[in-house]
C-alpha cells in the first residue's frame, strides 16, 4: 500500500494509523513523502517494521527511479519485497537511509535555490536556464521548479533547512514571488507563463520581485560551476552522512531521478573528470 496524501507530519500518521489497523498484518506501507521523516511516520504504525518509504519523481509514470527509504525499525522482508515491487513496476530503485531529502530532493533543492541567487544577481532567468541545458540536463533550475510548483520546492527547503542549517534558507526572491502566487505549470504562470500546447515565455511579473539586480553582467561558465559544484558538494555531504553506501548509488540517483545526463557518467563521476582538487580549489 503506497500514500501519496498532503506533505503534512500530522496528516501522514494519521493516515498511517488507520491503515495498520484494518490491512492484513503482512502488508506493506508505504508513503511517497519526498523529505518527511520516514521514522516519525512509522511511529504511528501498529507494525513499524513494516513501513517504508516509496519515493517516486515527478512525473511518475515516465522518470523511473525510486527511493526505498529504510528505518532503523524497517524489516529486511519489507526491504526485499519492496525492491522486488519496484522492479516489477519497472522502476530503478536505489536504497537510501531516512534522512531529510534522502538523496535526490536534498541535491536538487539546493541547486534550485543557487539558481535563485544567481537570478538576484544577473535577473536572466532563460540564460541560467539555458546554462543547464547546454550541459545536458533536461531543464534548467527555473523550468524545473515551474514543473514541481514553487510552493512544493519552498516547502521541502523550509523541512531541509530545519535539518541542515542556513544552506537550505530559501532565498528572498522565492517568498515574493510565492507570495505573488505564480506557483508554476499549475497556475498556468510561474517564472514563465504557460499557453496551450507547449509554448511558453518568460513571465514579465518576475523581474519586479527579484529586488535590485545587483550585477548586469552574465559569467556562463562561472554560474554553470555553481550550480554544479554546489551539488557536488551536497552529495560529497550524503555520502559522508552515510544516506547510501557508495557513490555510484548517487549517479544513478541523479541519472534516473532529475535527468543528469547519463553520457557524463552521473554527478560524483563527472566530479572526478573534473579532477577533485579542481573542485576543492
Amino acid at each position: 500500500m503506497i500514500e501519496a496524501v498532503l506533505e503534512k507530519m500530522e496528516i501522514k500518521k494519521q493516515v498511517f494509523q488507520e491503515l495498520s489497523g484494518v490491512v492484513p498484518a503482512r502488508t506493506v506501507l508505504a508513503t511517497n513523502t519526498s523529505a518527511l521523516s520516514v521514522s516519525e511516520i512509522a511511529k504511528a504504525a501498529k507494525d513499524p517494521s513494516k513501513v517504508i518509504g516509496f519515493h517516486f519523481f515527478n512525473p511518475a509514470h515516465r522518470m523511473p527511479l525510486v527511493e526505498v527509504v529504510v528505518t532503523p525499525m524497517t524489516s529486511k522482508e519489507t526491504i526485499v519485497t519492496s525492491l522486488a515491487f519496484a522492479r516489477r513496476l519497472g522502476k530503478t530503485p536505489i536504497l537510501v537511509k531516512d534522512t531529510c531529502g534522502f538523496i535526490v530532493n536534498r541535491i536538487l533543492l539546493g541547486y534550485i535555490n543557487e539558481g535563485g541567487r544567481l537570478l538576484e544577481e544577473c535577473g536572466d532567468m532563460a540564460a541560467i536556464d539555458k546554462v543547464m541545458t547546454d550541459f545536458g540536463m533536461p531543464m534548467g533550475p527555473f523550468t524545473l521548479s515551474d514543473e514541481v510548483g514553487l510552493d512544493v520546492g519552498i516547502k521541502v527547503l523550509y523541512t531541509l533547512e530545519e535539518s541542515f542549517g542556513a544552506r537550505f534558507k530559501p532565498v528572498d526572491s522565492f517568498k515574493r514571488i510565492l507570495d505573488a502566487k505564480l506557483l508554476g505549470k499549475k497556475t498556468k504562470k510561474g517564472f514563465y507563463l504557460y499557453h496551450k500546447g507547449k509554448e511558453r515565455e518568460v513571465n514579465p511579473a518576475i523581474q519586479p520581485l527579484l529586488g535590485p539586480v545587483r550585477s548586469g553582467s552574465f559569467h556562463a561558465e562561472d554560474y554553470l560551476k555553481r550550480m554544479l559544484y554546489l551539488m557536488i558538494n551536497e552529495a560529497a555531504r550524503c555520502l559522508e552522512d552515510g544516506v547510501v553506501d557508495d557513490s555510484g548509488a548517487i549517479d544513478v540517483g541523479m541519472i534516473y531521478g532529475t535527468g543528469f545526463p547519463a553520457f557524463r557518467g552521473g554527478l560524483l563521476r563527472y566530479a572526478d573528470s573534473v579532477g577533485i582538487g579542481n573542485i576543492v580549489s
